[in-house]
């Protein structure tokens, strides 16, 4: 079964991210996971509860567990984002802050029975020839996006980045990525 492949993954990361985060990251490592996804340096402090300044002073070690583990989930994240994305980064960076009515869920704050997002015809999503083209579903999106935003009644979706400074956020994002992954439009 496909669940049962992708848990077992995400357990094995989860294993090796421990032991990781018990000895404590190193400065370098919040470069490393920059460098991945686009983000800068003032982005990825505030993803991991730091100020700008507080990070430049951060030496190899100084983090805590829990910051180390939070760099350490972020990187095993982007590493995926790279992989769905066929290590476009610059798309990643582009996805990572464009709304997604997809992660618009009780966790997040949208109260399921108020919200309603409307499904697109199966018509419009499917693909007749060739590979799912990324990078032209990425800018359809963007200019959909737009067009809501114009809109009088459009709603205001999280941005993935948005959700990345918690753990479950994370985890969301993690599954976008999945289902963008094995196909699954939402």
């Amino acid at each position: 079964m496909v669940h049962t492949r992708i848990q077992s993954a995400r357990s094995r990361q989860g294993q090796a991210i421990i032991p990781q985060a018990q000895r404590k990251a190193s400065r370098a490592l919040v470069d490393e996971v920059a460098d991945l996804s686009g983000l800068t340096k003032k982005e990825m402090a505030t993803l991991i509860g730091l100020t700008e300044r507080a990070l430049y002073k951060t030496t190899t070690g100084d983090f805590s567990v829990l910051i180390s583990e939070h760099l350490f989930r972020l990187k095993a994240l982007f590493e995926h984002g790279l992989a769905v994305f066929d290590q476009h980064k610059k798309t990643l960076t582009r996805w990572l802050k464009t709304p997604l009515a997809e992660l618009a869920t009780p966790e997040t704050g949208f109260d399921p029975l108020l919200q309603s997002i409307a499904a697109r015809p199966l018509n419009e999503i499917s693909q007749t020839t060739g590979p799912y083209d990324l990078i032209a579903a990425a800018n359809q999106r963007e200019a959909e996006f737009t067009a809501e935003r114009t809109s009088s009644e459009s709603v205001a979706y999280p941005t993935p980045l948005s959700l990345l400074n918690t753990a479950t956020g994370i985890g969301l994002v993690d599954d976008v990525f999945t289902r963008i992954e094995y196909g699954v439009f939402s």
